[in-house]
């Protein structure tokens, strides 16, 4: 069929509403845009470095937040008060003994963390007692005074203390120092200085994340306006940043700033970290700023005029070439908008309309085809997911486990070794075993006495256990390794760090078809912990139990009465004869 080109043919017509839909929004479009291109991309500039310096100040908060932690736990610990008030010791074993206290309380500390923190102890005659590195006392003095000094007039706070040198040990950069005066709980009167050194390495890990812009450079400048490293250039430690820029960057929590050094105009964006105070700078090039606006609308003005080019031609040959076998495909797709995928476009030309009917036909063949994988795959996904989520013995605890082990065995207590090797062997057995993932409650019980007896003959008299299970929940099925991941959280980010002796029970009953374990414990409290990770091995309980049994059941987490509850909610179900699930059926 021949398309005449007359005033109120089809053809026509639908080559006028092409150029109507088409040309006028897009020309309008067009004018608004170039009007506010300006304006969006500054705003969409500020918003993304806002956004990343947000994220850096984060970063950098809880990083030198746990530095100022470690130190005031470090100050407050009874046996380093004791260690600073012995002033000499009568003989090396009396010495030893304590440098022994000292690791075992460092170690304990650092090994929340994931990064090394070098900690010195130092006695009021600047005298070491005790660091984790192979030299005594650095050097910590410059123009600004010595530390030692202004820790003696701080009040028993924390301070820092801005100062470039390399570690004798490691042979890294430490750019800061953290130091507080020790003052004896009973007397009051000082006793020494805790100081936990900050490798430049901290800050260089996450100015690596802080890349949006070539040429760009951060700086970390505390409240007095030193700057205590920066990306790019490391040497102006411990200066002051440009001091005509410094005051409206000290008055303000956050902002941005034109700033020209060395004849080069910068953008300075700022920040404050919401604990420590510390400003975080980041200066980029106006020229990098300003280039991506001007290729943004070259190539937006490019673009177009391209488009216009096409849309113009694009709307008189579809205009001509659509209208007849456009009715079909229209009916085809309001079939397969009906449920009805059983339709074939049948291609008469190899023009465009030939080509969208080719791809009308493959879309439909793909649905079906997506469907039916989607369908098959769903099950495997499923499966990977509950596989992924499977808890096991984590590695940290099995390294302190065999140190442990190690020590007792140097110790010669080899009643010890043996009940520890004997309950980690039954651990590491259950934990590897692939029989079924449905287990009675007694044997996930036996589990987690296993998990308990490797604690408590680490942690000596540290906590109390309570086991309260009712009778019949014994013989109960469930997932394995539910518990083992709530009890270790309250234990590493509960009861490690509560000072004094700490209770944990656990509990299971059945109401209502409903098994319920809880999990109790007087730790510090959910979101209180200073290690890393809280929270972690609940998410992934949480998430197969979900897999498994379905969105109705799940983790409840609450406090009340200086007690953290963990309830896991199961159904009563029989599954003794699951040892494999429908994912692994299809396979």
């Amino acid at each position: 069929m021949r398309y005449k080109f007359r005033g109120k043919s089809f053809g026509n017509r639908l080559f006028k509403a092409f150029m109507i839909i088409v040309l006028v929004p897009i020309i309008i479009m067009s004018i608004f845009y170039y009007k506010n291109l300006k304006k969006f991309s500054q705003t969409k500039v500020n918003n993304s470095v806002t956004e990343s310096l947000e994220s850096t100040s984060k970063l950098i908060d809880s990083t030198i937040l746990s530095f100022i932690k470690i130190t005031n736990y470090m100050s407050y610990n009874e046996d380093v008060q004791s260690i600073l008030k012995t002033k000499e010791y009568d003989s090396y074993d009396e010495r030893f003994k304590d440098i022994q206290t000292m690791y075992k309380i460092s170690n304990g500390v650092l090994a929340t963390q994931s990064f090394d923190v070098p900690i010195h102890i130092v006695d009021l005659n600047r005298k070491s007692r005790f660091s984790t590195t192979e030299y005594n006392v650095p050097i910590y003095e410059d123009s600004r005074g010595n530390f030692f000094r202004i820790m003696d007039k701080s009040e028993g706070k924390e301070l820092s203390f801005i100062h470039r040198r390399v570690d004798g040990m490691d042979s890294k950069d430490i750019v800061m120092a953290i130091g507080k005066q020790v003052t004896s709980k009973e007397e009051g009167g000082p006793l020494g200085y805790i100081i936990s050194d900050v490798y430049d390495d901290y800050f260089t890990e996450i100015f690596k994340n802080t890349n949006l812009y070539d040429e760009n450079n951060i700086y970390v400048v505390d409240k007095s306006g030193y700057i205590i490293t920066d990306k790019r250039y490391k040497n102006r430690t411990g200066f002051k940043f440009h001091e005509e820029y410094l005051k409206d960057i000290l008055e303000k929590d956050k902002g941005a700033i034109d700033v020209k050094v060395e004849g080069v105009a910068f953008k300075a964006y700022f920040t404050t970290t919401k604990h420590t105070g510390i400003k975080i700078i980041e200066m980029i090039p106006k020229r990098i700023l300003y280039n991506e606006r001007y290729v943004a609308i070259s190539t937006f003005t490019i673009v177009i005029v391209i488009i216009l080019i096409m849309s113009i031609m694009g709307s008189y040959i579809l205009s001509k070439s659509i209208s007849r076998p456009i009715n079909e495909l229209s009916r085809l797709m309001k079939k397969v908008e009906s449920g009805d995928r059983d339709v074939n476009f049948h291609i008469e030309t190899e023009d465009e309309i030939g080509q969208l009917g080719k791809s009308f036909n493959d879309m439909v063949r793909e649905i079906n085809r997506l469907i039916k994988e989607v369908y098959e795959k769903q099950y495997l996904v499923q499966q990977s997911e509950f596989k992924a989520l499977k808890a096991q013995v984590n590695p940290h605890f099995l390294y302190n486990t065999l140190e442990s082990i190690h020590w007792m065995a140097k110790l010669e207590d080899y009643k010890g070794v043996t009940g520890m090797v004997v309950s980690l062997g039954k651990l590491l057995r259950y934990s590897t075993s692939k029989v079924s993932d449905i287990v009675k409650v007694r044997e996930e019980i036996d589990q987690i006495e296993n998990y308990l007896n490797i604690q408590e003959i680490r942690y000596g008299d540290k906590f109390e256990v309570k086991v309260n299970i009712e009778e019949e929940v014994y013989d109960k099925y469930m997932l394995r390794f539910l518990l083992q991941p709530i009890v270790e959280n309250s234990i590493t980010h509960g009861l490690e760090q509560k000072i004094g002796k700490g209770i944990i029970e656990i509990r299971g009953s059945i109401r209502d078809n409903i098994i319920c374990f809880e999990i109790l414990d007087n730790g510090v409290g959910f979101g209180n912990s200073k290690s890393k990770g809280e929270g972690i091995g609940m998410d992934n309980v949480n998430n197969r139990v979900k897999i498994h049994y379905g969105e109705a059941y799940g983790l409840i987490v609450e406090e009340k009465d200086g007690f953290t509850f963990v309830k896991i909610l199961i159904p009563d179900t029989d599954e003794s004869n699951n040892t494999i699930n429908r994912g692994e059926k299809l396979v």
